[in-house]
């Protein structure tokens, strides 16, 4: 007679495995939406040198240009999250997405920085300079050493550390702080190409740090437009 046999015992699952593919697959789509930002910014500028001036070539300063808007608007997706899940009624489930958006437009934005300081100059081309350009860079310094900062705050260790209150407002101010000065950094460079588009429609295509720019104003206006909402509903 044989002897019946227990099924195998499983271990406990802790919720360990689950939330490492949860924070995976945060990365994947902060990742994932990088690049596809990234590939249409490089063939945009590229089909746009064609239009502006009647050749077709592609170097380094089309990709430099196409991580600076990579950049901006993985910062900007990542602070308008916080208004499109308030009046979105979506909760917390849109906010799991900021952290890892933001991070890596920060990291985009570093790599921004070093190529046009850097590898550019190493390989004989040569970015753009204006009269404007020592403001434009300051700004934008300015704008990464804030994220910077603001990466390193992000990790639990730090916000169990300064409590979760002081943790959410260094965030929040920083983040739009750097924003505004990363959108400073874009309009200084590139001001005078936006108000010749807006006047003349000349070239078709715009630069495109200029809808760039607008989305990092309307994710500005929007965590305003929640901040009046909350005190509205806060007065009854």
């Amino acid at each position: 007679m044989s002897k019946r046999q227990d099924p195998p015992v499983r271990p406990a699952d802790d919720g360990g495995g689950r939330r490492a593919r949860t924070v995976s697959r945060l990365w994947s789509r902060a990742l994932a939406t990088a690049a596809g930002t990234f590939v249409f910014g490089c063939l945009y500028f590229f089909v746009r040198q064609s239009v502006k001036e009647g050749v077709w070539y592609f170097d380094l300063t089309l990709v430099n240009k196409a991580l600076g808007t990579t950049s901006l608007v993985m910062i900007a997706l990542s602070m308008a999250l916080t208004g499109i899940a308030f009046f979105a009624g979506r909760g917390s489930r849109l906010l799991t997405f900021r952290r890892h958006h933001g991070l890596v437009g920060f990291w985009i934005g570093l790599a921004h920085g070093a190529v046009n300081h850097l590898v550019l100059p190493a390989t004989g081309l040569r970015p753009e300079e204006k009269a404007e350009t020592l403001p434009a860079d300051a700004t934008g310094l300015a704008a990464l050493v804030i994220f910077g900062f603001l990466a390193i705050i992000s990790l639990a260790e730090v916000k169990g550390f300064i409590g979760g209150q002081a943790w959410r407002r260094i965030l929040r101010y920083g983040g739009y702080a750097g924003l505004v000065l990363a959108t400073a950094h874009a309009a200084l460079l590139k001001w005078g190409s936006w108000e010749n588009f807006v006047r003349t429609f000349d070239p078709a295509m715009p630069s495109l740090s200029l809808p760039a720019a607008l989305i990092a104003a309307a994710a500005v206006l929007l965590r305003l437009a929640m901040a009046l909402a909350m005190r509205r509903r806060a007065r009854g």
